[in-house]
């Protein structure tokens, strides 16, 4: 069973192929030593790099071929196993993990049974083979493969460091400012921008001419004339959303380009960026990635990460601009006037009951619409009404208008028929707070184990007379870590045996306040039913669509509920509950059967299938 890999499209096409001449030298092994070669199987890994960071855990392991391939093995019967030979033309092609890490994957698939070949040099790896120094060159071979992809990773950092320092001399250096532009490296370059290799000379800081392999940076015509025309709708005061509408209704295509998300509609995310990317006239900064250390609190082990940051001062006139000054700042100002800064603690920015609580059944946020009535009456009265923002923007959900008043009259009516205030305090009092001390007591054992293990590694130091005092802040922050959660601990009982009904008579006092003829006292109450129903509620969703009108809602008391929020759609099927059974289910665990069973319970509504 051969694997092959190679970590770019271009190292298989210079002189023999990578992939083949790795299939080939499975297939030789085979024959020289009477193993059956299955022609049909082959796991091939292309373009993915097998080096990881020290800590981490390569490409390969977590996705891919070789993913799938340590998948598969374990189907295999166990008696079978000693006969099954897993070739890997080398180590290289193996692993470029740090060794220790490598060692343990390499481990396991010995451990399980199977054998591992080397066709490099025809070694053979079987579990419990007793052969040391076999195991130990193995690991040699690792460390080399490791240490090369390290080096040639510092080699590639340096090199494109190197690359920055010309482009911040060139732009911002005093000598040089104002003398180049449109020139640099490609980096993530703007969708409406295309590049142009070239070789371009400079005077260095030594007076002496100098080369460099850059980028020539042009127009694409087509695009920028689109990015023109988005901020031509801005400054004529169109929302974003309607801006994407807009786009998405004239067919007017998204850009793709590279490795980047293939979106098939404008969405808001996208025009925010684009409204906000001084790039358009022609300024920018360089980023490179900067390596941090973390500590995963779920396998207590620390790893490497690489996070975003700026390198360069900003560099002026580094694209040709699409737009003039004057129209990026018409456009700014557009978006401040359009900027509405949210106070989430006032009543009057929640004036309706499931804020941040219902979605549509697409999964994407529902928007509300609040447009007052012109009449003659002195009370306020309002247009209101819920709508999917993906159907809003044409992105592929039907979800129609949803009449606002009707909604949650509707909804105060089907909590009518049920005892929601038995749920509320059921829940208060038991199934919510006790979940949440399961968590609490969860924590608390991971932080007393990792306590211990930092412990002992202290005193180990100490008795080999190393420095240990980075392992001993390290143990007292987590000793901290542990009081913080035996506080949390102490509150949440002490409130589970002072739980109150106080829950259920708020619905009660509030039903009243929700049919107030003003405005400002509906608003205060709709506010105090969505932090309550918050709190008691694990999901609720809206499903809106021209064929089937109805919602699903799940307390805490893990009972799924449905029903129709307009007569004419009513049918048996939609008033029903189904009970979840969490028994000896961790919080996480729970919450996956509640979503897989509310998928299940959404198709049989909406009529996909059979229920």
């Amino acid at each position: 069973m051969p694997y092959a890999r190679f970590s770019t499209d271009v190292q298989d096409e210079i002189g023999r192929k990578s992939l083949e001449r790795q299939i080939e030298e499975a297939k030789r092994f085979s024959n020289e030593y009477g193993l059956f070669f299955d022609e049909d199987i082959a796991f091939v890994d292309r373009g993915v790099s097998g080096f990881a960071l020290s800590g981490d855990t390569a490409k390969t392991f977590q996705k891919g071929q070789m993913q799938l391939m340590l998948e598969l093995l374990e189907e295999i019967d166990v008696a079978e196993r000693e006969f099954i030979y897993i070739t890997f033309h080398n180590f290289d092609r193996f692993s470029r993990m740090s060794p220790d890490v490598a060692s343990r994957y390499f481990e396991q698939i010995l451990d399980k049974g199977f054998n591992i070949v080397t066709t490099i040099d025809n070694e053979v790896y079987k579990r419990n083979s007793g052969n040391l120094e076999q195991m130990i060159i193995s690991i040699i071979h690792m460390s080399t493969a490791y240490y090369e992809s390290e080096v040639k990773s510092i080699y590639i950092s340096d090199s494109r460091q190197r690359k920055r320092d010309v482009i911040e001399y060139l732009y911002n250096d005093e000598t040089q400012k104002g003398k180049h532009r449109h020139v640099g490296i490609k980096a993530c370059c703007p969708r409406w921008i295309k590049t142009k290799d070239i070789i371009y000379e400079y005077v260095g800081k030594d007076g002496s001419v100098k080369k460099e392999a850059l980028k020539r940076f042009e127009i694409d015509e087509e695009r920028a004339q689109i990015i023109n025309y988005i901020f031509d709708l801005k400054i004529q005061g169109m929302g974003n959303g309607k801006i994407c509408q807009v786009l998405n209704e004239q067919n007017i295509p998204v850009f793709h380009s590279g490795n980047y998300t293939k979106a098939k509609y404008w969405n808001l995310s996208t025009i925010s960026n684009y409204l906000k990317n001084e790039n358009v006239i022609g300024h920018s900064y360089l980023y490179h990635k900067a390596k941090e250390e973390v500590f995963n609190e779920k396998t207590q082990t620390f790893s490497t990460k690489r996070v975003r940051k700026i390198a360069t001062d900003k560099l002026y006139n580094y694209y040709p601009p699409i737009m003039s000054e004057e129209k990026f700042n018409q456009a700014k100002e557009a978006v401040k006037a359009n900027s509405v800064k949210v106070d989430r603690s006032k009543a009057s920015e929640k004036p309706h009951m499931f804020s941040n609580l219902m979605r549509c059944s697409c999964g994407t946020r529902l928007h509300y619409k609040l447009t007052k009535k012109n009449n003659v009456k002195k009370v306020d009265d309002y247009f209101e009404y819920l709508k999917c923002e993906r159907s809003a923007l044409n992105d592929g959900c039907t979800g129609e208008n949803i009449n606002y008043k009707s909604f949650e009259a509707q909804f105060i009516n089907f909590i009518r028929y049920i005892d929601v205030n038995e749920i509320l305090d059921h829940a208060n009092g038991v199934e919510g707070e006790t979940q949440g001390l399961t968590e609490l007591e969860e924590r608390e054992a991971a932080i007393n184990l990792k306590i211990t293990g930092l412990t002992k590694t202290y005193q180990g130091l100490i008795n080999a007379g190393v420095d240990g005092s980075d392992v001993l802040v390290e143990l007292e922050k987590a000793k901290g870590e542990l009081q913080e959660v035996e506080f949390e601990k102490s509150k949440l009982l002490n409130s589970m045996k002072s739980q109150t009904s106080s829950s259920s008579e708020s619905i009660k006092q509030k039903k009243s306040a929700l049919k107030s003829k003003v405005f400002a006292e509906k608003v205060e109450a709709r506010k105090a039913v969505n932090e309550l129903l918050k709190q008691k509620i694990r999901w609720m969703e809206v499903y809106a669509t021209a064929y089937a009108k109805f919602v699903i809602v799940c307390f805490v008391d893990n009972v799924i509920r449905t029903y129709a929020y307009q007569d004419e759609f009513a049918t048996d099927l939609m008033f029903n509950t189904i009970k979840i059974n969490t028994d000896g289910l961790k919080g996480y665990e729970s919450d996956e059967l509640m979503v897989l069973m509310i998928k299940t319970v959404r198709e049989s509504l909406a009529g996909m299938n059979e229920v």
